[in-house]
């Protein structure tokens, strides 16, 4: 099977060998992290300001303003420089023992569809039971409950998190790569639409249009701003699957059939 395009990966090949293999495991990922994380939430921060928008907010009444965006920024810029970037950093060594390369011939286009689906049901899987630990006790007083800081989310409140969680997490979000595959080009892949779909989980908007609202048992951020507004149930990342058959987002279902029942009412 041919790879996605002989033409793209010429481009690609010139790429690495501008920048260099060593320097883009090294640093291109934690660069390329920032370039995805925040293209991700400019559309979402300009639609809090644009008024046509507002009737897609799933908390209407809540407002994120400027000042609250801009301190969590804040916040988020430096888990990024002093956090994930020495993560990265520390882990090298081990990226390179595992056989990660960044000049090799790119994957097929069904072959990097496959590693992109089996990454998400492995992130989603681990992510369900090491979020639902994290409602605990000791880890929420102490740990997670800085990500609730913001009851009504908007994007990048995604990875607003205390340090520790910051890592538990990030083993999920690796483990389908590091399974799956050795290339750069399928990380960054992946890394690019795990971030959008974080991102677009947390940016407290359900627009009708979205691509994810047609895909089967996905979560969306319909399902993700219930588990914000309530601190309960809902506790995998993407599906709702795992949440279904623990019973952890009936709630969530009760209060949407109850919606449904009065709209009906209003209706008649």
């Amino acid at each position: 099977m041919e790879s996605i395009t002989t033409g793209f990966e010429a481009y690609w090949f010139q790429f690495v060998d501008y920048w260099g293999e060593d320097f883009l495991l090294k640093y291109g990922t934690f660069f390329v992290h920032q370039i995805f994380y925040f293209a991700a939430y400019i559309p979402f921060f300009l639609c809090d300001f644009i008024p046509a928008f507002q009737k897609y907010k799933l908390q209407p009444t809540k407002r994120n303003d400027f000042k609250t965006q801009l301190n969590c920024l804040a916040k988020i810029f430096f888990t990024h420089v002093f956090v994930q970037l020495p993560m990265i950093i520390v882990f090298h060594p081990a990226i390179q023992m595992l056989g990660f390369r960044s000049r090799v011939p790119l994957p097929s286009l069904p072959n990097l569809i496959f590693v992109l689906a089996v990454s998400f049901l492995l992130e989603d899987f681990y992510f369900y039971w090491i979020h639902r630990l994290l409602h605990q006790g000791f880890w929420y007083k102490h740990i997670h409950k800085i990500h609730h800081d913001h009851s009504a989310p908007f994007g990048i409140t995604a990875e607003y998190a205390h340090p520790i969680e910051t890592l538990l997490l990030g083993v999920g979000t690796c483990l389908g790569p590091f399974l799956l595959t050795r290339d750069l080009f399928t990380l960054w892949s992946w890394l690019a639409i795990r971030l959008y779909q974080t991102v677009e989980c947390h940016s407290g908007y359900d627009f009708p249009w979205n691509p994810t609202n047609f895909i089967p048992f996905w979560g969306g951020s319909h399902f993700h701003d219930f588990h914000h507004e309530t601190f309960v149930g809902n506790y995998s990342s993407t599906f709702t699957y795992l949440d279904k058959l623990c019973g952890t987002s009936d709630k969530y279902y009760q209060r949407l059939t109850k919606r449904n029942e009065n709209k009906e009412q209003k209706q008649k």
